[in-house]
């Protein structure tokens, strides 16, 4: 990739923005110090303002962007601007496809009753949604939660409420997840003052 910086007019301010679509979910602004992590999805990153070193492992190098698999523990340091696009993986199978939606919109569910869903057993679909996914339903589950508390947060939804709502036992276990998927705490960026804009086609919505 050219190491040209991206127009002025993408990044208005130093202001956050952050998009939670349907399979997808989308970072704009600051790095914000982040430190080591490990995502549930894959992790398209772009440094907008310049190269920015990422950090998987023993390996170090300095890059404009990388595709960062899901469950690779990994650090990106910047001091610009950087865009992270999360992406759902490009799916074959069907059956997989619609647990997908199903942990969407019910983040609640557990993985016997996804299986029963589709018509697989518990076994047999936590292998075929590894292999279809690249991730874990455990790990997918756990996204497909923080999107839930994203979409509420944008709602002006109590980030406690909605955390429990989607599925996380408590407080701390929302905040130590959150810092373990995206290198820092939910409090870090609300504080400053990100905006958060959901797609109206998105089924990511608080479970009820």
């Amino acid at each position: 990739m050219d190491d040209a910086a991206l127009p002025e007019t993408c990044c208005p301010s130093d202001r956050a923005t952050i998009w939670i679509g349907s399979g997808h979910a989308a970072y704009l602004g600051p790095s914000l110090d982040l430190d080591p992590h490990l995502g549930s999805v894959h992790c398209f990153a772009v440094g907008v303002d310049a190269p920015f070193l990422l950090r998987v492992g023993d390996d170090e190098r300095t890059v404009r962007s990388a595709l960062i698999p899901a469950r690779t523990r990994h650090q990106v340091v910047s001091e610009g601007q950087m865009l992270f696009l999360y992406l759902d993986p490009d799916l074959t199978d069907e059956r997989v496809r619609t647990a997908l939606g199903l942990l969407r919109s019910h983040p609640c569910l557990s993985a016997p009753r996804v299986a029963g869903e589709v018509g697989l057993s518990t076994s047999r679909f936590l292998h075929l949604f590894s292999a279809q996914t690249g991730t874990s339903f455990r790990r997918y589950r756990l996204w497909a939660r923080m999107l839930c508390v994203a979409a509420a947060a944008a709602r002006g939804a109590d980030l406690t409420r909605a955390s429990a709502e989607a599925g996380f036992a408590s407080p701390s276990h929302f905040s130590d997840s959150f810092h373990d998927m995206f290198g820092l705490t939910a409090s870090t960026v609300l504080t400053r003052n990100a905006r958060i804009v959901i797609d109206p086609g998105s089924d990511g919505a608080p479970a009820g």
